[in-house]
């Protein structure tokens, strides 16, 4: 990762050095090169650059500029930096000032509901097309809504990690651990309402696609393609695996294992571990779930309903891990408003709690979620047109007004 960075940084760089050669060669002295550019031929190429490239494009290339610069003064290169700077951080004031319009990618709960019943789960009149799992697919969005996962977390879970329905706890939440990015491990809790809709899943479809895939398991068995595990217990309320007499923590187990692990009944059958399946009878490739969604997408736009998602969001397996969040936030928020009359009152409380249903390594992460969480609520539309409904009149006059 760190190498793809630096080639990123390379080519970064290299862009702005020739672009700028060329800017210099067009627009300034004859002869003229980087080491020879003042300050008001950089801030002059800066604004001539902002009318071809993205702020985000032109901050970049800016950045790699003013590095450049001030390597060149530490070395000697040229007697002074030409690069305007401020203050005693010499902050780099050629960047753009341009700020990024602020568009928040989550949904609202009757968009999300659509969307899961709709999309994933193929409800309504649309029917060419039709999910071939329509269970699976729309528990698997129903848990990335209701808990934050990130595609690769859920799609790799195994099916002892979520309880059934008769053993959740009488307060209706259960959690299990998640080691996520990074390696960090965090809970996930896990609500009645989930288990229920993952009911259906598991007593029909899956049960369905493992019959269907023993051909091929046990071809793959006899491969060593299948990670054959001896046994399976619960421990402290989560699964253990036991494999050639030694015990295996869920929570590590590596994404490669957990993608084949499978156990031998005594009948022969061979159980597949993981969750979510596909008709070969494991998990399907991570990616395969960005097709699920593209699907579902196809289905909503079909669908017509005023609850799609709006057109500036192409919902994806993260955009549910957005909503998650944003609704998480707010709804903490609210609460601490109605417990002190002060949103901010518990805020530190919220923020912290999202960041660790999330698994962000920095608070600063979940942070970016605050904005949203602020200028939304549930109600904001009622609000909306109700404001908007004070300023129109009940009826206008039509005496003198043309057909």
């Amino acid at each position: 990762l760190r190498s793809l960075r630096a080639a990123r940084a390379d080519a970064h760089a290299a862009n702005a050095r020739v672009s700028t050669e060329q800017w210099l060669a067009e627009n300034g002295e004859p002869k003229v090169d980087l080491t020879d550019a003042t300050r008001y031929d950089l801030v002059a190429y800066r604004d001539a650059r902002a009318l071809l490239l993205e702020p985000s494009s032109l901050r970049t290339e800016m950045g790699c500029i003013s590095a450049f610069y001030r390597y060149a003064h530490q070395r000697g290169w040229i007697a002074t930096d030409p690069v305007p700077r401020w203050g005693e951080a010499n902050r780099n004031t050629l960047l753009p000032r341009t700020r990024r319009a602020r568009v928040e990618k989550f949904l609202s709960e009757a968009q999300t509901r659509h969307f899961l019943e709709a999309g994933l789960r193929g409800d309504g009149p649309v029917t060419d097309g039709a999910p071939a799992f329509p269970e699976r697919d729309y528990v698997f969005g129903l848990l990335l809504a209701t808990t934050g996962l990130r595609r690769e977390e859920a799609g790799l879970l195994l099916d002892g990690e979520i309880p059934t329905l008769p053993l959740m706890p009488s307060s209706g939440v259960d959690r299990f651990v998640c080691r996520g990015k990074g390696g960090v491990s965090r809970s996930v809790y896990v609500t009645t309402e989930l288990v229920s809709a993952l009911t259906l899943y598991r007593n029909v479809e899956r049960r369905a696609i493992i019959e269907a895939a023993q051909p091929r398991l046990r071809r793959m068995r006899r491969e060593g393609q299948l990670f054959v595990v001896d046994d399976v217990t619960v421990r402290n309320g989560a699964p253990v695996l036991r494999r050639v007499k030694a015990n295996i923590i869920v929570e590590r187990l590596p994404d490669e294992d957990r993608a084949r692990a499978v156990q031998v009944l005594p009948d022969g059958r061979i159980e597949p571990l993981g969750l979510f399946l596909a008709r070969g009878g494991l998990p399907p490739a991570i990616a395969y779930w960005n097709e699920i969604f593209a699907d579902a997408r196809d289905r909503v736009d079909a669908y017509g309903s005023a609850d799609r998602p709006p057109a500036h969001i192409t919902v994806a397996p993260h955009t549910m891990r957005h909503t998650f969040a944003v609704r998480m936030l707010a709804a903490l928020m609210r609460e601490g408003e109605d417990r002190a009359n002060d949103p901010y009152f518990l805020l530190v409380n919220p923020l912290l709690t999202v960041q660790q249903l999330l698994g962000h390594a920095s608070v600063e992460t979940t942070q970016q979620y605050l904005f949203a969480a602020e200028n939304w609520h549930e109600e904001l539309p009622t609000t909306l047109r109700r404001a908007a409904a004070e300023l129109v009149t009940a009826s206008r006059p039509t005496e003198g007004v043309d057909a």
